[in-house]
Order: structure tokens, then C-alpha cells, then sequence
């Protein structure tokens, strides 16, 4: 068990049921970003999450649920339409994904747009 502290409040976080998979085995860098979309929960049910980052393979989001490892999301995206994730880790509302297929690039840039993200030139 681990407790976290916000000013007056303590969260106990059961560490138990936290997945993780190991090294990070991330295929393309991460951009960060704040942006709504609307996802359909493996039970058939609509949420709509707040997405943290996002590379061509994937996604972190905030939705405060807890998701089982290989859980498939149904995300609905501007530009590329729905696209299908599995569940990586799932811990305190926080959710990480990898898509079922990459993002190509020339739609990923497009899509950062679309959320309102100006890439960063590298």
C-alpha cells in the first residue's frame, strides 16, 4: 500500500493491482498534450477521457476507472476516426494504451493539430 499526499488529502493507492511491463518498449517519442475524446470501455459503455500524450503507438489518459491489462479500448480521434487500443497499465486513473495499429505518419501530424498541439520541431 502507498499513500500519496495532496495538501490535506491522502490517497491510499493500492499497489497490488498495478501492472507493469517492464522496460519502456515505446516505438515512436511521446508529445504532450491536454485534449478530450470520447472512448467505449470494453463493456460497451461511453466515457470521454482527458489524453496526456500521445505518439503513433499509443496514449496515456486520465479517466478515473481502472482497466484490466489487454483491455481493448475503442478511441474516436479527429482526422483518423476510431482506433482500437490495448490496455498496458491501468493504476490511480491512469491509464496507458498501445494502439492496434501504428498511426501513420501522415496522419499522426494532422492529428496533433486537430487536438490543438503544435509539434515541436526536432
Amino acid at each position: 500500500m502507498f499513500l500519496r499526499s495532496w495538501g490535506h488529502f491522502m490517497q491510499k493507492i493500492d499497489l497490488s493491482k498495478a501492472h507493469y511491463a517492464g522496460p519502456d518498449t515505446r516505438l515512436a517519442p511521446r508529445s504532450d498534450i491536454y485534449a478530450r475524446a470520447s472512448v467505449t470501455l470494453p463493456d460497451g459503455r461511453q466515457e470521454v477521457v482527458t489524453i496526456v500524450n500521445i505518439s503513433a503507438d499509443g496514449l496515456l489518459f486520465r479517466l478515473p476507472s481502472q482497466f484490466d491489462v489487454n483491455d481493448i479500448l475503442i478511441f474516436k480521434m479527429p482526422i483518423i476516426g476510431q482506433v482500437a487500443a490495448r490496455v498496458i497499465w491501468s493504476m490511480a486513473g491512469r491509464s496507458g494504451v498501445q494502439f492496434e495499429s501504428m498511426i501513420p505518419v501522415e496522419d499522426y501530424l494532422p492529428l496533433l493539430r486537430a487536438f490543438g498541439c503544435t509539434p515541436r520541431e526536432q
